[in-house]
């Protein structure tokens, strides 16, 4: 790519991780998100729009892959450390180092890479407040070492239902009387896994009813609703209908 492009940069407080993640999805991007706050920093990787990378640290905190790979009982502690200090010794990446040495195996490697990259950006959707910036750039080697690719739909689902805060749920539908479509087709639906109360209120979602009528419909709690409503809605499966009124004119 001729070298690092900035494409994208902005406030979390009024771009959320989700709809920034949208964005770059949609146009099947390739490169670095960096996300920082006060207390850490996170960065996601993605290749034509998914997801291939994620790391996120707090400040003076060990590495995350070591972390992840102790609490799954695949490396002992002395080992880690041992490896770690030849990381920085020889400057290199911790997974390269385990597996060399034999104590990891590549699956091993991958399966924590999963869970690293998943709860990096499961952390930075919560964010109420921050910045970030994307810059369109050749991804590094260590992503093509031990591949991951997650489908940004399903990162976004999974992470807002871990999330679930009212706060954020009302930030986005703030009334009951906004519409929703469905912007997926059957053949996108099926790519995605949806829980059954999301596939549910999505069967409720027609580009007419407004929320109040897909709450009463559900069979759902008020808060149910709106919180698979909300997921459907960060991951991009459905949108709101722009509605106008002689007031807009006003």
């Amino acid at each position: 790519m001729g070298g690092d492009i900035s494409v994208l940069s902005g406030d979390i407080a009024y771009f959320r991780l989700p709809e920034v993640l949208q964005m770059l999805a949609f146009q099947r991007l390739t490169g670095r998100l960096t996300l920082i706050n006060d207390e850490m920093s996170v960065e996601i990787y993605l290749r034509d729009g998914h997801v291939a990378f994620a790391s996120g640290e707090k400040r003076g905190a060990r590495e995350q892959l070591g972390n992840i790979l102790f609490r799954m009982g695949k490396v002992k502690e002395d080992a880690l450390e041992r490896a770690l200090e030849r990381c920085a010794r020889e400057d290199r990446r911790l997974g390269q180092v385990l597996a060399e040495e034999g104590l990891v195996t590549p699956d091993d490697i991958k399966s924590a890479l999963y869970k690293q990259t998943e709860r990096s950006a499961y952390r930075a959707m919560a964010w109420g407040e921050g910045f970030f910036y994307f810059k369109l750039c050749e991804l590094p080697d260590f992503t093509s070492d031990f591949p991951v690719e997650l489908r940004v739909e399903e990162l976004i689902l999974e992470g807002v239902r871990r999330i679930g805060e009212s706060r954020l749920i009302l930030e986005k539908i703030p009334n009951q009387d906004i519409v929703f479509k469905t912007v997926y087709g059957q053949d996108e639906l099926k790519a995605v896994s949806l829980e059954p109360d999301e596939r549910l209120v999505l069967g409720l979602v027609d580009g007419r009813k407004p929320v109040k009528e897909v709450v009463a419909m559900s069979g759902l709690s008020q808060l149910g609703c709106l919180r698979s409503l909300y997921a459907l809605f960060s991951a991009g499966i459905v949108k709101k209908v722009e509605t106008f009124s002689r007031t807009n004119y006003l």
